[in-house]
């Protein structure tokens, strides 16, 4: 079903299918961001959206603000009222804009927990990107049990190599993209993709069954992805 509420706590996005939603905790290269992420003040796309739309850097700041707790509470109640008027997602794209804390608190695990379980039980696959080993590990772990992907983005082409578990790159082109993927599964043996949404766009080709939620790679365990930078 399309969108049929005004999100107020979530959000849509551009590469996201019809029935997509997203939630962010603040702004990108601020508060959550880890300076060691290579994007980190340095061309970040989801920087540069949110100099161009100042309601959603407004959003951000409030959500920054109030605190991530209360924002996973927030954005399970809009869920919920959703659900109620008939609206469900096709997917669930955390972090759209900037990161989540490197240390979460008790409470913050709580109600992401709340808020991802929820997800989980109706079956809505869930985009979770965190930059850094360390804070995908530790997220990893907050989550357990609940068979949500925490997809390390990595933070140099030889950790994307090497990383064990799910993860995903950036890189400056579509060929780059290719030939990195190509590395990837050398040294992994896992499978990996460049972004669809994203290889479409760079080549003029129809982008729709390609979008976030028709394409569910960055759920799903056993897929590594490369994006073109976009």
């Amino acid at each position: 079903m399309r969108l049929r509420l005004q999100p107020t706590t979530l959000t849509v996005f551009g590469k996201g299918a019809p029935g997509s939603v997203g939630l962010s905790f603040a702004r990108s290269a601020s508060a959550h961001c880890s300076k060691r992420c290579p994007h980190y003040g340095r061309g970040c796309y989801a920087e540069r959206i949110e100099g161009r739309y100042r309601a959603l850097a407004e959003k951000l700041d409030r959500h920054h603000a109030q605190g991530f707790a209360a924002t996973c509470r927030a954005a399970l109640d809009e869920l919920r009222a959703g659900a109620r008027a008939g609206f469900v997602p096709i997917w669930f794209r955390l972090c759209v804009c900037g990161s989540v804390p490197a240390h979460p608190t008790r409470e913050d695990v709580r109600a992401l927990r709340d808020l991802c379980g929820w997800l989980i039980d109706r079956s809505i696959p869930i985009h979770f990107p965190t930059e850094t080993r360390q804070k995908a590990t530790r997220y990893r772990r907050a989550l357990r049990g609940l068979g949500v992907v925490v997809r390390e983005s990595a933070t140099s082409a030889q950790r994307f190599r090497d990383a064990g578990g799910p993860s995903s790159f950036v890189v400056d082109g579509l060929d780059e993209a290719r030939a990195a993927a190509r590395k990837r599964r050398k040294a992994t043996g896992r499978r990996c993709i460049v972004c669809p949404a994203v290889a479409a766009k760079k080549v003029g080709a129809d982008t729709e069954r390609a979008k976030c939620g028709n394409c569910t790679a960055c759920a799903r365990a056993g897929i590594d992805v490369v994006y073109p930078k976009h």
